[in-house]
């Protein structure tokens, strides 16, 4: 397996699965970790991003959280991610433009924390000649 830095500077193992991800997306992929604190007020989960092929949200509290798209988003209108461990991921095959969305979050009550992983692509540059 070969490695190659990102560019936050840490090394990735060029495995099989990443080698098959970035010829199926059509160049290099990059993981990105966050962990977000949430409250009862609507908040940011996570910012739009037109290279993002991929988002997996994960409610890591012990009170149900809720994610959406929209900034007035409430338990009645918007992705429930039940308590310790309830997720969704999204995926540009399958979901279209929905991971590259800004994602909004809001909880039930206390502050969980939600857990985001998200995979963004980078468009390669050919030099012409």
């Amino acid at each position: 397996m070969a490695t190659q830095a990102n560019p936050a500077g840490v090394k990735i193992v060029r495995g099989a699965a990443l080698e098959f991800t970035e010829q199926q997306l059509g160049g290099p992929i990059v993981e990105n970790e966050t962990f977000v604190a949430t409250s009862t007020t609507i908040g940011i989960a996570i910012e739009g991003n037109g290279d993002r092929v991929a988002l997996i949200m994960v409610n890591q509290g012990t009170t149900d959280l809720f994610v959406g798209t929209r900034p007035d988003i409430s338990s009645t209108q918007a992705i429930r991610l039940t308590a310790n461990g309830g997720s969704v991921t999204l995926t540009v095959r399958d979901d279209f433009t929905l991971p590259t969305r800004r994602w909004y979050a809001i909880a039930a009550s206390a502050t969980p924390t939600l857990y985001v992983l998200e995979l963004t692509r980078f468009t390669r540059t050919i030099p012409l000649g």
